[in-house]
């Protein structure tokens, strides 16, 4: 069975470069009571080296030969200062005992409605917020980061799938280690936007070959004025500009500490279910920079995914008015699935420097993040040496038990065992998901549809037909497969057997994540709708038929022979290559039967009901045709990550360009169509932070040459006259526009779509709609070829609907108008996926 846990990914580690070891100063780190203080960070004094305890309080810090002071710190406490002398290769031991800290109020006269003083001193530290965000123009720094996810609860099952305990090293209670890792790397930036992290080595339970998290986490800076963690929109910073209109302070009181003056105040948000924190800020005088902060999210606040969040942080003087980040510590806690999850990453910043000169050719290259060439295969002895953190005891226990679990799954009699199990059908593989069968040895996987989608269907034409599909993958080695898709279709009424086959064969590059190019063929006889992209569903076409006598979809048969040819390089740029012959031919409708009744009389020809003058252009008899199409693709500003054999893409927020040019050659194995169309499209999805997402799909097209053009042929609006939206239609279509009303062969058209998505700006105002975290949604999609041939529709909707982690069911209220002076209004129901649970949408015309 598939470990199903790929979604709690998100929790990676780091480990920094440490130079020869001379001595070892450790121990544990508690307070007054003697309760451990997790992940209190443990420094030299006068430098920014240094490490931070485990969960458990325990520190271990590695030493050159010397004297020096080390002082202990954890926020809220009093610091601790220990001196030591090193004179070699020894190892001691020292316990500190943290006390709370004291707070001083300074006297003040207090007036009727006067406000805390704690905002005065947070004035001064938004005055200065730039000024911090803005002084450091280079930074490099060691990194040390730990993670590790346990469950407090584990369900018997997911999705389906009976979970197995011992299989995930948890114990009969389904407590343990879900996920736990390390690494060590170096990362250097320098201003306006250019960064790249150097990973020298992970070390990830259960995987001697695992590659940690390729995007070392940066640093969340609370100079900025918005934080973009864990929710699109982000969450306002505590001394954001405008602050001051979303939270609350307090002065809690202030202390000195190696000679500066620190306030701790208290932050709080003047309203629930907007994007703000809640908790515990340090500012230092005079610098008005931050000293520490511990700062909780909530569900209250906007998080998603997670119950809650927390972010702790300390920072230390470097040099006047310079403060850096010593250490970060992100807490979270989730309920998934039936998972109840823990998590923490604990990170630790060692060796700074601000501002000090990083040669450009170490930017250069797009790569962002790179892999020294061994960073994998360091084993346990290295760890053990170079590790600043101790382990706690689960985590000890969970890299042996993961090891051990390893082992007995590389068995092949366990492989074969698994591969059984998961070639067991079940109901929900017959109704939703389709059959999966697994070959000996796994070079042979084969796939089936299921009745949900289209094994079982019914039309006017083919009256109740069934449409089995086989996919079936054959893997040749790790970088090539060659796939065959068969598809049978017979409709009871039309007494008509049809079948086709598409088999193409895929190699990948060894050194280039997602580089491929394809190379296939198809032959056979099949029916198709009229419009390629296909936007009735099959389902609710049967539905529609049979309770509402409404026949949208349209079909006919076509005979196929082509060859195809797919080039991916994965940094953006793609095209593809299909030429073929085709014979298309009319169908009629052959079945009338509906259980609403009256369908021969309600039920409509199986011909495109297309208007007049397009009507007039355009040819539907039986014909040959002979047609090829190229598409290109390119999409800018790609990024990548250098894995020690790979480069992997990491994508771009840059637009997508789209081009598509397709010929109908007249005269070539008796072919009659004659035709030059194109289209240019360009797409974009903007994060605008607080205040929401745009999107948009423009696009412009049309016919250079018409002479001959069947319906398939022409171009076609994505339409929809059904209640429920299509996967994969947002952004892509119109929901209230005729399918074929508006198919033309003009020589030139435009297309638009405008999608605002708000993210909760307004609906976290209105008190039933931020607790259910619903959001507002407007927008349009513009059809326009002339003053008389036009189309248009405005929308006003709810997304977000759902609960949970499982979201994305949309509700649109839509207004439409076109050149036929129609005014059609109507509720539009859709999902699209998002959150932990998503589905991808394939539209195979086929």
């Amino acid at each position: 069975m598939k470990k199903p846990l790929p979604y709690l990914a998100i929790f990676f580690l780091q480990l920094i470069s440490y130079s020869s070891i001379a001595g070892i100063l450790k121990g544990k780190i508690v307070d007054a009571s003697g309760i451990a203080l997790p992940f209190a960070t443990v420094y030299i004094s006068g430098t920014t080296n240094g490490v931070n305890a485990n969960a458990n309080g325990e520190y271990l810090i590695v030493i050159k030969p010397g004297t020096y002071k080390v002082i202990c710190q954890y926020i809220g406490f009093k610091q601790s200062e220990y001196n030591i002398s090193i004179k070699g290769d020894e190892t001691v031991t020292h316990d500190f005992v943290l006390q709370g800290q004291s707070y001083e109020m300074k006297e003040a006269v207090v007036h009727a409605n006067s406000e805390d003083p704690a905002y005065e001193y947070i004035r001064k530290a938004i005055a200065k917020r730039k000024f911090h965000l803005q002084q450091v123009r280079s930074f490099q720094t060691g990194i040390y980061l730990k993670g590790v996810v346990r469950t407090r609860q584990t369900p018997s099952k997911l999705l389906g799938d009976k979970i197995d305990k011992a299989e995930l090293g948890l114990d009969t209670a389904g407590k343990g280690i879900l996920y736990l890792c390390e690494e060590q790397a170096d990362y250097y930036s320098k201003a306006p936007d250019k960064n790249r992290t150097i990973i020298h080595s992970v070390h990830q339970s259960g995987d001697p070959k695992g590659l940690g998290f390729a995007k070392i986490p940066s640093v969340i800076t609370f100079y900025e004025n918005n934080i973009a963690i864990f929710n699109p929109r982000g969450f306002v910073s505590p001394i954001s500009d405008n602050a001051l209109h979303y939270y609350k302070y307090k002065l809690i009181g202030e202390f000195t500490e190696n000679g500066h003056t620190i306030y701790k105040i208290s932050v709080k948000p003047k309203r629930l279910y907007e994007p703000l924190f809640t908790g515990t800020l340090y500012v230092v005088d005079e610098d008005w920079a931050i000293q520490g902060l511990s700062m909780i999210l909530t569900g209250k606040a906007n998080l998603n995914v997670f119950d809650t969040a927390r972010i702790d942080q300390l920072f230390l003087p470097l040099k006047k008015d310079t403060w850096v980040v010593k250490s970060q510590v992100l807490y979270v806690t989730a309920s998934i699935l039936g998972f109840n999850v823990t998590g923490n990453i604990v990170t630790v910043y060692d060796k700074q420097k601000v501002n000090e000169p990083i040669a450009d050719s170490l930017f250069e290259s797009k790569i962002v993040s790179v892999y020294d060439k061994t960073a994998n295969q360091t084993d346990s002895s290295y760890w053990v040496s170079n590790r600043p953190i101790p382990l706690e005891s689960d985590e000890k226990h969970d890299y042996i038990i993961k090891d051990s679990i390893r082992l007995r799954e590389q068995d092949p009699k366990y492989i074969d065992s698994m591969r059984k199990v998961g070639n067991r059908i079940t109901a929900g593989q017959i109704f939703i998901s389709g059959l999966e069968q697994t070959a000996r040895g796994s070079k042979d996987v084969f796939k089936t549809n299921s009745i949900l989608s289209g094994i079982i269907n019914y039309n006017t034409v083919e009256g109740l037909n069934i449409a089995p599909k086989i996919l079936w993958t054959h893997t040749i080695d790790s970088q090539k497969t060659i796939e065959t898709k068969v598809g049978v279709r017979y409709g009871f009424s039309n007494t008509q057997f049809n079948t086709m086959l598409r088999s193409s064969y895929t190699s990948e590059s060894k050194t280039w994540q997602g580089r491929k190019w394809e190379l296939g063929l198809e032959g056979g006889r099949y029916v198709f709708q009229f419009n390629p992209q296909n936007p009735i569903p099959e389902l609710y076409n049967s539905i529609s038929t049979l309770f509402y006598n409404q026949n949208y979809l349209k079909i006919y048969e076509r005979w196929t022979g082509g060859l195809f040819v797919n080039r991916d390089y994965a940094n953006g740029f793609s095209w593809s290559l299909h030429a073929a012959w085709q014979e298309h031919t009319p169908l009629d409708n052959t079945e009338y039967y509906t259980i609403a009744g009256g369908g021969k009389d309600k039920l409509t020809s199986n011909t495109p009901n297309l208007n007049p003058e397009a009507a007039n252009n355009v040819n539907w008899e039986k014909h040959d045709a002979a047609l090829v199409k190229l598409s290109l693709s390119y999409k800018p500003g790609y990024t990548y990550i250098q894995l020690p054999e790979r480069k992997m893409p990491v994508g771009s927020r840059w637009p997508r360009f789209t081009l598509d040019y397709e010929k109908g050659i007249p005269d070539v194995l008796n072919s009659k169509v004659d035709f030059d169309k194109w289209r240019f499209g360009i797409v974009q999805n903007i994060r605008l932070r607080l205040l929401g997402t745009f999107s948009y799909n423009v696009a412009a097209g049309g016919f250079l040459n018409s002479n001959y053009v069947s319906i398939p042929d022409m171009m076609h609006l994505n339409g929809n006259e059904v209640a429920a939206v299509p996967l994969g239609f947002y952004l892509n279509g119109f929901e209230l526009a005729p399918y074929y009303l508006y198919s033309n062969t003009a020589p030139l058209y435009g297309e638009l779509h405008l999608e605002y998505n708000l993210q909760g700006l307004l609906t976290n105002k209105i008190p039933l709609l931020r607790q259910a975290e619903w959001h507002a949604v407007v927008g349009t999609n513009t059809f326009y070829v002339s003053a008389t041939d036009y189309y248009t529709e405005a929308f006003v909707g709810i997304d977000n609907i759902g609960v949970k982690t499982i979201r994305g069911f949309r509700v649109d209220l839509v207004q439409s108008w076109d050149n036929y002076h129609h005014r059609n209004t109507a509720f539009r129901i859709g999902y699209q996926p998002k959150g932990i649970l998503n589905v991808k949408v394939n539209k195979d015309e086929w």
